[in-house]
């Protein structure tokens, strides 16, 4: 099959199967996470596959027309590419959306070229692949080997440049760390106390999971600590309750460190937030972040009438999607004096509220999750790429506490210095360089200057694509 339609066709295939390897882990997660049955875990797997695969058929559709411009194929190619990602991700951001993994993530543990996401995001990693992709195809393409070989030149010295800078600024980083006068060290614990998905809320478990959060803040005294980091729902309720409050309250002043602890959060008005406290040393103060950004269907359900109808013999119905998101306006957590940009899970894959943060004063950020939900799947590996590329492009380290993995510190050029393992009971100690500066990075100031620039490109030059040559 040949022409438009083709091409639109060929593209949402191609996007549905590489989600559908992708996302694996939803069809797991909702069967045995979840609790819902084998025919509507394979809907929701191969369904959201199919419907993220219609920014591939975009893609198609468009590469049909932009094949006419010749030479700047490659280049128009990857602005559409770039231009996709971007208008999922801020319809995502501000509406509904799933924008898990971009193609920029997939250099996660590529120092040498991450760098650039400290100047456009992940964007410029996302046009660097499709850039390079998109050459290789028109070179050996329907126009025969050799008619395209300036396109892969081009394409190969591009590529070599961002290589070469980015191992040229990662060891200058190296170097700026090595100045103990530039920095200020933060002595940090990431707590993982690998407790099961299962006895996580169910009230037989809790004296269990009560003797393992107290086991385990039992060696954090003597450790010189400042900070301590618990996961997301490290509770089993909400740290105001009297014996959670007293256990973390024994636990920080014997180790002489701030808490951040994962707990359900309730306000006057009976709503309830998925979030963090932040309990100082003395237990005289006490501060809370609220998530902002739920997981759909997880923690909230759009269209929720509509999904109670049809879900209403699912058990787990009653036990989700009750959380209420948190206001956009939040100060930054306070731990001594040092701010803390705080995201709770799923908010790692949106680059804006860390870029918020950051322009607000944060030193360092800290993102809590419970991915035992994802079981032994790829998408813990997933979950932790975007955590490294939110460290670069704002050139701040980050703290990742785990329940069951993988915690890890990151520092600002995306190296991971530490890291847990699956699924084992860890407590990682580590010292965390902070500098001391307010500096942000290209990208913190300017935001999605690049994609905007990729898509106005795509855009105008393929609206005009159509009307010329295809009128």
């Amino acid at each position: 099959m040949r022409g438009f339609w083709g091409s639109v066709g060929y593209g949402w295939l191609t996007g549905l199967l590489s989600n559908a390897l992708l996302l694996s882990w939803i069809y797991y997660t909702c069967l045995h996470g979840g609790g819902l049955s084998r025919t509507l875990s394979l809907a929701a797997w191969l369904g959201l596959s199919g419907l993220l695969a219609v920014q591939f058929a975009v893609f198609g559709g468009a590469c049909y027309f932009l094949k006419k411009t010749g030479a700047f194929f490659p280049l128009l190619a990857a602005c559409g590419w770039v231009a996709l990602e971007w208008l999922h991700q801020t319809i995502a951001f501000y509406g509904l959306g799933f924008p898990w993994i971009m193609l920029g993530y997939t250099q996660w543990n590529m120092p040498q070229v991450l760098y650039i996401a400290s100047f456009t995001g992940v964007y410029g990693l996302s046009f660097l692949l499709a850039f390079v992709g998109s050459s290789v195809g028109w070179c050996f393409g329907q126009n025969g080997f050799g008619k395209g070989v300036w396109q892969l030149i081009i394409a190969t010295v591009v590529f070599a440049c961002v290589y070469g800078a980015g191992k040229h600024m990662q060891d200058k980083f190296a170097r700026f760390l090595a100045n103990p006068r530039s920095l200020l060290t933060v002595r940090a614990a990431l707590m993982q106390p690998n407790i099961d998905q299962y006895k996580k809320w169910t009230a037989e478990f809790e004296e269990e999971i009560d003797a393992t959060l107290k086991d385990m803040g039992a060696q954090l005294t003597d450790k010189g600590l400042y900070l301590a980091v618990w996961p997301e729902s490290a509770v089993p309720g909400s740290l105001t309750d009297e014996k959670y409050f007293d256990l973390f309250s024994n636990i920080g002043q014997n180790s002489g460190a701030y808490q951040i602890i994962g707990s359900n959060i309730f306000s006057d008005g009976n709503e309830q937030y998925v979030g963090a406290y932040l309990l100082s040393p003395d237990a005289q103060g006490l501060s809370a972040y609220r998530k902002e950004k739920l997981v759909p269907f997880g923690e909230f359900f759009p269209f929720e009438r509509f999904f109670r109808y049809i879900l209403k013999d699912v058990e787990v119905m009653g036990a989700l999607g009750s959380f209420s998101a948190g206001p956009s306006v939040q100060p930054l957590l306070d731990a001594g004096g040092v701010k803390l940009g705080t995201t709770v899970c799923y908010e790692a894959i949106f680059p804006q509220l860390w870029r918020e943060r950051n322009k607000e004063g944060a030193q360092l950020f800290i993102n809590i999750t419970n991915d035992a939900w994802f079981f032994n799947t790829a998408a813990p590996y997933q979950h932790l790429a975007a955590n490294v590329l939110r460290a670069v492009e704002n050139g701040r380290p980050v703290l990742r506490a785990a329940n069951t993995g993988f915690s890890a510190y990151i520092d600002a050029f995306g190296n991971i210095k530490e890291q847990s393992n699956l699924f084992t009971q860890e407590i990682l100690t580590l010292s965390v360089p902070l500098s001391v500066t307010d500096r942000n990075t290209f990208y913190t100031q300017w935001g999605d200057w690049f994609a905007w620039i990729c898509a106005i490109l795509f855009f105008t030059i393929g609206i005009s694509t159509v009307v010329f040559f295809y009128e």
